[in-house]
């Protein structure tokens, strides 16, 4: 454990210089009536208060639901569903980034998630799909552009497919579409060791992993750290994955007629698919949105609200 912490301690030292040439970022409660995000460059951990306003739960068939309701009372929707294992502190920077550009967001924590509550067995992506519909029927949303990333890009094409006539566009970021081969490699992968140990080992050893995954300039360190949470506080509700990896998506997309945008990044492990996803069908179009993993939307969340703004208000 001490060689373990030594090296964590060391990848933080090595990105202080960074870091300590940039401005400070707002505190939270600041960035939350602004678009005001922190830099690449900003280690801050701003923990929970990242989360100020909006916030509420709606009754589903799979219990409460906790949801972040931001921006203008009127004009276009847009809903966000995040990646596994997170919760919609994924887009704590991202709704007020998109409220500045007039498009009011709704994010959810898929059951099991965050503070959502935990589902019964474990649910297909179409049942997480349709536990969706109460959620805009308690808030009285009736059309959306449904936005989703990895997980949530599997529930949001699902969503789509089964209610065309609320989804007005879809944006999926990293869109697990996989054929038969590539579900089978994706299976055979060993699932997290959510095991606790009196060391705090299962916290650093996933932390470890993900820190050589992601990148480890400064913002990531946050990003990487909300992952490691996440999980752990999923614990053995923690069974989306599973979901999309028995999940057939091209079946849902085909099926998808709005027009759809997916983006993707290009060491993120879903990329080639992406590519693919984005040229199965004439309403599809592909754009990648950088070169790094697939936390750059969270690192990023200013030009990503730019490009969703920008595919909502292009819609009919």
């Amino acid at each position: 454990m001490v060689i373990r912490s030594l090296i964590l301690l060391g990848a933080l030292s090595s990105t202080s210089a960074l870091a300590a040439t940039e401005p400070a970022a707002p505190p939270p409660t600041a960035r939350a009536a602004a678009c005001v995000p922190p830099s690449m460059q900003d280690a801050t951990w701003d923990g929970l208060g990242v989360l100020k306003g909006g916030k509420g739960y709606a009754p589903t068939p799979m219990g409460q639901v906790h949801y972040r309701l931001m921006g203008p009372t009127s004009g276009p929707v847009v809903l966000l569903i995040h990646q596994t294992p997170w919760s919609l502190v994924e887009f704590a920077d991202i709704q007020p980034c998109l409220a500045a550009r007039g498009i009011r967001s709704l994010a959810i924590d898929t059951p099991g998630y965050g503070m959502s509550d935990a589902p019964d067995g474990m649910p297909t992506i179409q049942q997480y799909a349709d536990n969706v519909a109460p959620v805009l029927d308690y808030l009285k949303i009736r059309k959306v552009t449904v936005a989703g990333h990895h997980t949530g890009a599997s529930i949001a094409a699902a969503f789509a497919a089964r209610f065309p006539q609320r989804v007005t566009g879809v944006v999926l970021h990293g869109a697990p579409n996989y054929n038969d081969a590539e579900r089978a490699q994706r299976k055979a992968l060993p699932h997290p060791d959510l095991q606790l140990k009196p060391d705090g080992s299962h916290l650093s050893a996933y932390y470890v992993k993900l820190f050589k995954a992601q990148g480890a300039y400064p913002r990531n360190l946050a990003t990487i750290n909300w992952s490691t949470l996440s999980i752990f506080l999923a614990g053995a509700s923690d069974v989306a994955h599973a979901a999309v990896y028995d999940n057939d998506m091209a079946g849902d997309l085909n099926r998808i007629t709005v027009p759809l945008l997916v983006l993707s990044d290009g060491a993120d492990a879903l990329n080639a698919i992406d590519q693919r996803t984005g040229a199965m069908k004439p309403n599809f179009r592909y754009e990648k949105f950088s070169d790094g993993s697939a936390h750059m939307l969270i690192v990023e969340p200013a030009r990503w609200s730019d490009i969703v703004a920008g595919f909502v208000k292009g819609l009919k």
